[in-house]
């Protein structure tokens, strides 16, 4: 498991971003290094490490927007009972 250091600014904070990529930036590395160390190499690593990223943001998306989707419909319930 990784060791990552929690937040220390607000969540609104400006520079949160930044400090996000600093926090998860070693433990990141460090998968790299294995997978390199496994045998891929480290073009297809690094794709491979934006096409899962870019996935779990597509998937967040999705479940933040069905999630929205389920609270208009329970209301929209609450409202002809």
């Amino acid at each position: 498991m990784f060791d990552i250091p929690p937040p220390t600014v607000p969540l609104r904070d400006d520079n949160r971003p930044i400090l996000c990529q600093m926090a998860i930036e070693l433990s990141l590395q460090e998968l790299v290094d294995a997978a390199i160390k496994a045998g891929w190499n480290e073009t297809e690593v690094l794709g491979a490490v934006i096409e899962v990223a870019d996935n779990l943001m597509l998937a967040h998306g999705a479940n933040a927007e069905l999630a929205a989707m389920l609270k208009a419909l329970k209301a929209l319930k609450r409202g002809l009972d």
